[in-house]
Parts: structure tokens; C-alpha cells; sequence
């Protein structure tokens, strides 16, 4: 356990909670993505801990990358360094996972939940992937996983408009699997994992393989080509200013 992720299970369930600490909003810094990851494949490793949650606070599930990390890296260190790459093991988890999200689910933050098997979403939450307005692109799968989901013409609206979606929304487009009153979230989340659990832990891996091989088969190079482009857009003069310029406005709003 860490300041910045929660960890506990309950029976057959593990539920991850980022904290919000030390920053409130859950930036996806290298730390925390760390720790998520561990915690997930500790998880896989035990045999009584069937399905894994992800949450986050009342507030944020997460507003994704932490741009102070962001901002400088070269798109050549970016590639090297497998940048973005963390979050793969919540999209191949070997155990089902759901993410219960809450108020902001932004950037990367709305990527992770997209990655998890399925979402269990507050009515009132706000999912966005605002990343052109600060020079950038999704690269954790989301522009691929949200087409797939809600179909390319509320992706591209999204994407290119950077405009945010309720919970309800969500789930009309069928991003979301359930919606539900924001204080019920965590506890919707649960129920459901703990339903899953009951179930065949053979069957539910088998089922899930068929699944991801039907949704992720024809997507797999698309998503290489994703991380590149979100990789090399890093080395533009837009992106540097845009990302400079945001973080500067947020330094003067403390």
C-alpha cells in the first residue's frame, strides 16, 4: 500500500482505490501506475481473489497523465521507455477487471477505465479525452477501444472536440455497462464483481478470451500506431506550448 493507492480485499474481490493523495485529481504519474500494476498482478497471483476494482475518490476516478512528467520527455525517450505501455496489463488482466468511476474520468484516466473489462459509471461523471486542446493525442488505447464502443462518429466528436460526457451519456453510447447514483458506485462495482466471482473461474477466463480476441484482434496494429503518433507528437513546438501553457495556469490557480 502507498499514499497514493488503497489496496483491499474483500473475499473474492480486490478492490484498488486511488486516494487522491498527494495530488487530488490521480494523476497517472510513473508511481502510481507502478503500483497499480503490482497490485493488479499480485491479484492474478492469488487464488482466492477473483475480480479486481478500480476506483477512484468521490471526485476523480483519474484526469490522467501527469503532464509535469509529460512535458520535456522526447518522443525517442517516450518509445524507449515504453511509455504508456504500463496500462496494457489492465487490458490483458488475466482476471476480470471493472473500473468505478466517479466525478472526472479525463485523458488517460478515462483510457484506464476503457481498458477494464467492463464500467461502472456515476450518473453525474464527466469522461473526456480533451488531449488536442493541449497539443497531444490519446495513446492508451482510447481512441481505438471509445470507436469500438460507442461507433466513429462519437469518437471522432470526442477526440477532435474534446467535449466531456456524462454518466448518462455513457452509457447510452455504451461505454458505460451501468449507471447508477454517484454515492452507489463503489458499492454497484462491488456487487457486480462479487456476482462475477460465483461464477466458473475457468469459464470466466475462457469467456473473457473470447471477448478480447473478438475486440481486440483487428485493432491490435492500429494501437501500435496510436502509442507511436501519441509518442511522436511530443517532439512538436504545439505541444510544448499548449502542455507549458497548461500547466503554467494551473500553477497560478493554487
Amino acid at each position: 500500500m502507498s499514499e497514493h493507492l488503497e489496496i483491499k480485499d474483500e473475499g473474492p474481490v480486490r478492490l484498488l482505490t486511488m486516494t487522491g493523495q498527494p495530488k487530488r485529481g490521480n494523476p497517472l504519474s510513473q508511481q502510481l501506475a507502478r503500483d497499480l500494476v503490482g497490485a493488479l498482478v499480485e491479484a492474478e497471483r492469488m487464488p482466492d481473489i477473483h475480480v479486481i476494482v478500480l476506483a477512484g475518490t468521490a471526485t476523480h476516478f483519474s484526469v490522467g497523465a501527469d503532464l509535469t512528467e509529460v512535458h520535456g520527455m522526447t518522443a525517442a525517450q517516450a518509445v524507449l521507455d515504453d511509455w504508456l505501455e504500463e496500462f496494457d496489463r489492465f487490458a490483458h488482466a488475466r482476471k476480470p477487471t471493472i473500473a468505478a468511476v466517479r466525478g472526472y474520468a479525463v485523458g488517460g484516466g478515462f483510457e484506464l477505465a476503457l481498458s477494464c473489462d467492463m464500467i461502472v459509471c456515476a450518473e453525474d461523471a464527466h469522461l473526456a479525452l480533451p488531449e488536442t486542446g493541449i497539443g497531444v493525442i490519446a495513446g492508451q488505447g482510447g481512441t481505438q477501444r471509445l470507436l469500438q464502443l460507442a461507433g466513429r462518429s462519437i469518437a471522432a466528436d470526442l477526440i477532435l472536440t474534446g467535449r466531456s460526457l456524462t454518466g448518462v451519456e455513457a452509457g447510452a453510447f455504451g461505454i458505460a455497462a451501468r449507471i447508477c447514483p454517484a454515492d452507489n458506485v463503489v458499492n454497484e462495482a462491488m456487487a457486480v464483481a462479487r456476482g462475477m466471482a460465483e461464477r466458473s473461474p475457468a469459464a470466466i477466463r475462457f469467456a473473457r478470451e473470447v471477448l478480447r480476441e473478438a475486440a481486440d484482434h483487428p485493432i491490435r496494429q492500429s494501437l501500435r500506431l496510436e502509442r507511436l503518433l501519441a509518442s511522436l507528437v511530443l517532439d512538436t513546438d504545439e505541444c510544448r506550448a499548449r502542455v507549458g501553457a497548461f500547466l503554467d495556469r494551473k500553477a497560478a490557480s493554487r
